[in-house]
């Protein structure tokens, strides 16, 4: 087990960082038995749960390494700070229950290093540590595919592969509770593309946080919401970052698979794109 130098902060419910805290299961697509994850604070109030780092070469979760990922997708309250810090006009609001979209690759980027300089200046990382963007095979790990793709496989190579179930399971329509996508409520604004018979409460550009229920790992939103950035080049030579997930505006099945992937300039904004982070300790 990785050890982290966190500085145990408390909530305002006076329940200390680093609790137990017990999720509902969602469905697994590896079938194996796991404890109940261990949340982590951050300075920004941003809860880290572990995930096990498997692939399709090492697929035991028990001998597994470990990375702690951040369980929601930023906030434009915690997106707010680093505008302020930097003293830049941020494209988001400043909303704490509000993922932040309109976000690109670099910006997310610069966002990691900052909060990596600020949290070590603090005395609450050490310098092998830092927050990033996950890797490709990272999230695949955090979605709960990892088992079945091989980390040395080019991102481009494994969206066209043939696992075809979704974080949620087989189910289609999905099921109520797994995310803000593109449902019924949608049919006005987008009378093409919308799943009929699912429904969720957002409609007109709306995000949430936390909006679904969380995985296994107790991660929120890995289908829906926004698409989330990831470290790697889709491809070799060009600046097209992977992104993840699916958003509000997704409603093809095969766009909603958890090996699905896409791709957009390193400097690309879009109210459908935000990102979360991970920490890595080396």
């Amino acid at each position: 087990m990785m050890k982290y130098a966190f500085r145990f902060l408390k909530l305002r419910c006076r329940m200390a960082v680093g609790a137990w805290l017990v999720f509902s299961s969602g469905c697994s697509t590896h079938e194996q038995k796991h404890s109940v994850p261990s949340l982590w604070l951050n300075s920004q109030g941003m809860f880290f749960s572990p995930v096990p780092m498997v692939s399709l070469e090492a697929p035991d979760e028990v001998t597994a390494s470990q990375l702690l990922f951040s369980i929601e997708e930023v906030s434009e309250a915690q997106m707010a700070e680093f505008h302020a810090a930097l003293g830049i006009k941020g494209s988001s609001g400043e909303n704490a229950s509000k993922a932040a979209c309109n976000v690109s690759w670099t910006e997310a980027v610069a966002y990691c290093a900052w909060l990596t300089q600020k949290e070590r200046a603090k005395g609450l990382l050490k310098n092998e540590q830092r927050y990033r963007l996950p890797s490709d095979h990272e999230w695949s790990c955090a979605v709960g595919i990892g088992h079945l793709e091989s980390k040395e496989t080019a991102p481009e190579a494994k969206g066209k592969g043939n696992i075809s179930f979704y974080p949620w399971g087989q189910a289609w329509p999905p099921p109520s509770g797994v995310g803000n996508l593109a449902g019924m409520e949608s049919r006005f604004d987008f009378p093409e593309n919308h799943i009929a018979g699912f429904k969720d409460r957002f409609r007109h550009n709306k995000v949430g946080l936390r909006v679904s229920k969380p995985n296994r790992y107790g991660l929120y939103d890995m289908s829906g919401n926004l698409w989330e950035w990831c470290d790697d080049r889709f491809r070799p030579g060009q600046d097209w970052r992977v992104l993840r997930g699916g958003s509000w505006m997704t409603a093809r099945p095969e766009t909603l698979f958890s090996s699905h992937r896409t791709h957009d300039p390193e400097n690309y904004r879009s109210n459908s794109v935000g990102f979360r982070i991970v920490l890595e300790d080396k």
